[in-house]
């Protein structure tokens, strides 16, 4: 068959990199994403701490026609907006505030101008930042729980090691599990991308997503909410750094900073925090103010002194 003439082939591939020491960590699941924390060398096993549909080794090949999308995708299902009952930021706020940034960070605006003038180089910059929409997504995907290092080497490897979608769709689970693997939890991730190439193929009769270019904003929400393991996040930085659309992505980072700054309140999550956030911050800053708050939020452990600090002195 197709696939099996595939996984011959696939399982002949040889990865230059030498596998990395596996790193014992407590998953913990949260909505749509999977939090991780470092646990003493005690654990026994990160596939026992894992409590997610089974999707290691995609589910099993003889599952593989079978295969249906986790949620819905329908108008008032994964990219219904929960707005927040409060008037801030103002957009003067915001307008202060990526000002602020922009003067403590001039190396992102910098950064900012060389990506808008098209000579970043391909895959580079943030994980969902690439020409390609499945790429895109799938860069996105392993960029989940690991830091930029990791995530790039780990899609770098993927695209070393089985070139085209078609050929990750048909692979066997470990292959992609080898490659994507500096980027961690690899047995999820495959699953999750493998569902997604299946459900591609099945429906569309190709592992594409570059019909995307042509829808609007809610209905590339909808189809992509559609897919197990595609969050709010994930979608955004899709539609910011690929799509080229005026939204604004809330990672960890934007996440904290914003409660610290009394954005939004202390038992916002991350959901809620990006409807609110997506629909006050002005569309022309959406993107800098992004990149400014998640460098911020790295360089200083998401404190937001020198940040006030910065702010007033800009007021005076």
């Amino acid at each position: 068959s197709e696939r099996e003439a595939m996984q011959t082939r696939v399982r002949s591939v040889k990865l230059e990199v030498k596998p990395e020491p596996a790193v014992k960590k407590e998953v913990i699941v949260k909505a749509e994403e999977t939090h991780i924390k470092p646990e003493p060398a005690s654990i026994k096993s990160e596939a026992a701490l894992i409590k997610l549909e089974p999707s290691t080794a995609a589910a099993s090949k003889t599952a593989t026609a079978s295969k249906k999308r986790a949620r819905p995708a329908t108008a008032e299902g994964p990219s219904a907006k929960r707005m927040l009952p409060q008037a801030r930021p103002t957009e003067q706020e915001c307008r202060a505030v990526h000002r602020a940034l922009a003067t403590l960070h001039p190396e992102v605006m910098e950064r900012v101008r060389t990506e808008r003038s098209g000579e970043r180089g391909p895959g580079g910059g943030s994980c969902g930042r690439r020409a390609c929409v499945l790429d895109s997504l799938v860069g996105t995907i392993l960029s989940q729980n690991t830091t930029d290092t990791n995530s790039h080497r780990a899609f770098s490897r993927l695209k070393a090691a089985l070139p085209t979608w078609d050929e990750v769709r048909l692979a066997a689970p470990e292959v992609i599990e080898e490659a994507i693997r500096p980027g961690g939890l690899a047995a999820i991730k495959t699953g999750r991308i493998q569902l997604i190439l299946d459900t591609l193929h099945r429906e569309r009769g190709e592992c594409s997503l570059e019909h995307m270019h042509a829808l609007s904003d809610e209905q590339v929400k909808v189809e992509l909410r559609g897919y197990k393991g595609v969050g709010a996040k994930t979608v955004s930085c899709v539609l910011m750094f690929c799509l080229g659309r005026h939204d604004f992505p809330v990672d960890t980072h934007v996440w904290k900073i914003a409660i610290a700054l009394g954005w939004v309140p202390k038992t916002a999550d991350r959901d809620a925090t990006y409807d609110h956030l997506n629909a006050i911050v002005p569309a022309e800053i959406k993107y800098e103010l992004h990149v400014l708050l998640v460098q911020h939020g790295k360089d200083h452990k998401n404190g937001i002194g020198l940040l006030r600090q910065t702010l007033s002195t800009l007021e005076e």
